[in-house]
């Protein structure tokens, strides 16, 4: 058969570069390509081909193009990616790099770049969404050059979220095929061991995109029952059930494996307990130097000291101080190097007449190759996290596991007991534990999981399964403290508000509100009328404007429609402010749906289309919102790629667009806008009042709206003390809802005011290309220091950077 006839997976890596460092050794990133899948096996036996994607491209850039300056736990030096080698021979599996190419350019990033566009996406959302965001981009190039059926996304930093949410939505020229997760593990265990925060902007965002992602994958796949356990909470109660994949091993490295648990150690050795681990909370360093010092003060003294090695990092909240620095201040520390309990070591320790335990405390999944450390002939103790996917079906011996997390008092505890059994009992649990590893991936046993990863895709490869229920995903939304799965077993739906009489079904009214827009209501409008989805109905409300250039527009925009048969209704009111002007359209529109736009803005065409389709096949939603193009005066493009709109976040920040579609008797039953809310604040209370009432919104993937920033705009001309105002009577009137999510309000303020005060810490950027323009770096550093003063509201003034 011809390659090209054979059915095509595209596997995408979880990106794990400087940012999201875990290893740089051969082996140790070996046995992450293929995000750890037996690639190979599963081409043979569904015989097909198989693509990998990599970000080893990417790496380079970190320190230049892509840097976030943000506060993170990151390799003291710049790790070494190059030259990776390879784990994969057969001809039907290839490893090709993502091109490292600025959305907004079209070219490579060494060519021109990343455009002031980019640089505000990454500095507002993170570098992870930028990746997302242009791995979308690339994936809809490789499709349309190389068509492949099925496409494994890793869980982990959440990349294929735009891309899965491009299909969720239905938008144009996205990629409809089914999307499988690879699920390891959550970032926030790896957030919370770091005490990086949990409640930054850039974090919240990175959980959602990996709880979205998790929730909308046609198919999960896991290594072991940790995974099952993470799937099963995050996806809906009716998707399909999580299924067991084995772990890519070398076979060689396996008869290695076999090989150790042949041989005898000498009895005489003594114990020797190291880590060989990225020095970082996350990977268990800090609660095992807890443990050690739990022994010390309860009296267990240890014959060797515990050694510590492994890459230098940053300790992310003593930022830029070294983990190891850090620590070796702290006077409890230097007791237990004196007292050789403790030590730190840069390379991985000689082994020579000891008896070697290789700890892994790990916090999180991040596919460790234990195999090759059980052929160097170690015992290894194992955290739940660390143990995942390395003897599938098997029973570990419970002398090498610690039961549950891994805190210091677990830890001291195994410490404790290995360090008091007999070398040649700990040398029986090393041999058994080793014929048990390579008996779980002998070619019966691992033949089942085989089988049953190989079914499963089979089935997304004959035919596309019935998409994940947009609107009961949206449920998390609610509360990001909550599992999907107990959000959705107690969602209790409300009633849905029924048309007035004489409501047209599907029919759909846009109010453009205008005071004094001059030629832009003109544009507004047009935009409207251009709609690939005609409205129904459009409603120009004129809230007051006496300036002549507007009014000749209006009456120009009246003529015009009269000529043409275009829909145009004027209503004329006094100066009464914007949620006036909004709700005298609310009030006249007869449309099942509603759309609101400002006479400033300029809506893109196929938005109409998209948001009707998405509400009339979810009733559950409330309502639809999009991306935005920023433009105006005295500012460089920029877009708003607004993150899903969602609680606590909504109290902190505005993610919903004005245009949000909705149903129109909805909106009525929720009391229209709040007239006490002005400055943009209206638009912020109308979207957590929805959510409050039990209306999720989703947000498309997609620039649907042209947001013009203009010097005198309500948002602009609004005082610190008037921002005051305004947020204080937005938390007092959903005080109920605020108290719910109290600690976690008070968390991102903290955050923002945080980024304030240390706004000369965090608001500069490396040197960029040479191709940049300098005058855009000035550009970016105003934006940034007046967007750090501001300190809150609506993010359409986010990305302006």
């Amino acid at each position: 058969m011809n390659s090209k006839d054979r059915n095509h997976i595209v596997v995408v890596e979880a990106y794990e570069g400087f940012i999201e460092y875990l290893s740089d050794e051969p082996e140790e990133r070996k046995s992450l390509q293929g995000l750890g899948l037996p690639v190979e096996e599963i081409a043979e036996r569904l015989d097909c081909r198989i693509t990998i994607l990599c970000w080893d491209q990417w790496y380079h850039y970190e320190q230049k193009e892509t840097w976030v300056p943000i506060p993170a736990t990151r390799p003291v030096s710049q790790p070494d990616f190059s030259n990776p080698s390879e784990a994969f021979k057969s001809p039907m599996v290839r490893r090709v790099p993502i091109p490292t190419r600025d959305p907004d350019y079209c070219l490579p990033f060494d060519e021109k770049g990343l455009s002031p566009r980019s640089y505000g996406l990454i500095y507002d959302s993170g570098l992870l969404f930028f990746a997302s965001y242009c791995l979308n981009k690339e994936l809809q190039a490789f499709y349309n050059k190389d068509p492949f059926h099925v496409a494994i996304l890793p869980m982990w930093g959440g990349v294929g979220y735009v891309t899965q949410m491009a299909r969720a939505t239905q938008v144009p020229d996205m990629i409809d095929v089914p999307f499988v997760v690879m699920v390891t593990d959550k970032s926030v265990n790896c957030q919370m061991a770091n005490q990086e925060g949990l409640w930054t902007r850039h974090a919240i965002i990175r959980r959602q995109m990996e709880d979205v992602s998790l929730a909308l994958a046609d198919l999960a796949l896991v290594f072991g029952p940790r995974g099952k356990e993470i799937a099963a909470e995050g996806r809906l109660p009716d998707a399909s059930a999580p299924v067991c994949a084995p772990r890519f091993v070398d076979i060689a490295l396996l008869e290695k494996v076999a090989n150790a648990s042949a041989q005898f150690t000498h009895s005489n050795n003594p114990v020797e307990f190291f880590l060989y681990e990225p020095q970082q909370a996350a990977s268990g360093v800090l609660a095992t130097l807890d443990a050690v010092t739990l022994l010390a003060n309860n009296g267990v003294h240890l014959n060797r000291p515990v050694i510590s090695a492994g890459p230098s990092m940053t300790f992310a909240p003593m930022k830029p101080r070294e983990f190891t620095d850090y620590w070796s201040s702290r006077g409890a520390v230097r007791e237990l190097v004196r007292e050789r309990q403790w030590e730190w070591r840069k390379e991985y320790p000689r082994l020579d007449q000891v008896f070697p335990v290789r700890l892994y405390p790990s916090f999180f999944d991040h596919l460790p190759n234990i195999w090759a450390e059980l052929a160097r002939g170690s015992l290894v103790l194992l955290s739940p996290a660390a143990a995942e996917g390395l003897a599938p079906g098997e029973i570990l011996p419970q002398e090498v596991l610690i039961q549950g997390d891994p805190s210091p008092e677990k830890v001291a505890d195994c410490l404790k007991k290995i360090a008091g059994t007999d070398i040649k009992k700990l040398d029986q649990i090393r041999r058994e534990l080793c014929s048990r590893v390579v008996e779980a991936h002998r070619e019966k046993r691992r033949g089942l999981f085989i089988e049953e990863t190989r079914e499963a895709l089979g089935r997304l490869l004959q035919s596309r399964p019935k998409p994940q229920d947009l609107s009961r995903i949206a449920l998390m939304f609610f509360d990001r403290r909550v599992p999907l799965s107990v959000l959705a077993q107690e969602d209790r739906p409300p009633p849905l508000p029924k048309p007035r009489p004489g409501t047209r079904k599907g029919t759909l009214s846009v109010v453009v509100t205008c005071y004094e827009m001059g030629s832009m209501i003109n544009e507004a409008v047009r935009s409207v009328w251009d709609a690939e989805r005609q409205p129904d109905e459009v409603l120009l409300v004129d809230d007051g404007s006496h300036g002549g250039e507007t009014l000749e527009n209006i009456r120009e925009l009246e003529r015009y429609a009269s000529k043409n048969n275009l829909p145009l209704k004027v209503i004329r009111q006094r100066n009464r402010g914007l949620s006036s002007a909004r709700n005298a359209g609310l009030e006249a529109a007869n449309g099942e749906f509603i759309s609101f736009l400002d006479g400033d803005d300029i809506i893109e065409p196929q938005f109409y289309q998209i948001g009707l389709r998405i509400l009339e096949k979810y009733p559950r939603l409330g309502g639809v919102a999009a991306w935005a193009f920023i433009f105006g005066a005295e500012i460089p493009d920029g877009f708003w790629n607004a993150h899903q709109p969602e609680f606590p976040f909504l109290f902190i920040e505005d993610s919903i667009i004005v245009p949000c579609l909705t149903r129109t008797e909805l909106l009525r039953d929720l009391g229209g806008y709040d007239i006490r809310q002005r400055y943009n604040y209206e638009d912020w209370e109308l979207g957590i009042r929805m959510l409050v009432s039990g209306w999720p919104i989703v947000t498309v993937p997609m620039h649907l709206l042209k947001y013009r920033v203009r010097r005198n705009s309500l948002y602009r001309s609004m005082t610190d003390v008037q921002n005051q105002v305004m947020r204080e009577l937005l938390l007092n009137t959903h005080r109920e809802t605020v108290s719910k999510f109290a600690v976690e309000i008070a968390m991102q303020l903290e955050n923002q005011w945080k980024r304030h005060v240390c706004s000369h810490a965090t608001s500069s950027i490396p040197a960029q290309n040479q191709n940049c323009d300098i005058s855009f770096r000035k550009i970016f550093s105003k934006a940034i220091r007046r967007l750090l003063m501001r300190l809150s509201t609506n993010r359409k003034d986010a990305s302006l950077v």
